[in-house]
């Protein structure tokens, strides 16, 4: 292996299995329609750029709560909210489809 090889992707910001699968893309995009059917557009792009930074701690706090919110809530979407929130692009692609629903 060279030189140039070995550090190909030495710099690179995010990692391969950070990517968004086309089922959590769907999920975001459901949220994204529920935020403009509710007419929170700005609350909502206001609300995630500042908390854009710490999608992982959030979703750590999600999964804290996990057991709790699964006895009232039993529902799988909870679930697949926080796995996510663990990955960095989710919120800036949750911010880009709100926008463009405006």
């Amino acid at each position: 292996m060279s030189i140039k090889e070995s550090l190909k992707h030495a710099f690179s910001v995010a990692k391969e299995e950070e990517k968004l699968t086309e089922e959590e893309k769907k999920l975001l995009i459901r949220i994204a329609e529920e935020i403009t059917k509710r007419r929170l557009e700005v609350v909502a792009i206001t609300f995630l750029e500042s908390v854009k930074c710490m999608n992982f701690i959030g979703s750590q706090v999600m999964l804290f709560f996990k057991p709790i919110v699964e006895t009232i809530f039993p529902n799988k979407i909870y679930s697949d909210i926080q796995k996510i929130l663990e990955k960095r692009p989710s919120i800036e692609y949750l911010i880009k489809r709100v926008e463009e629903k405006c």
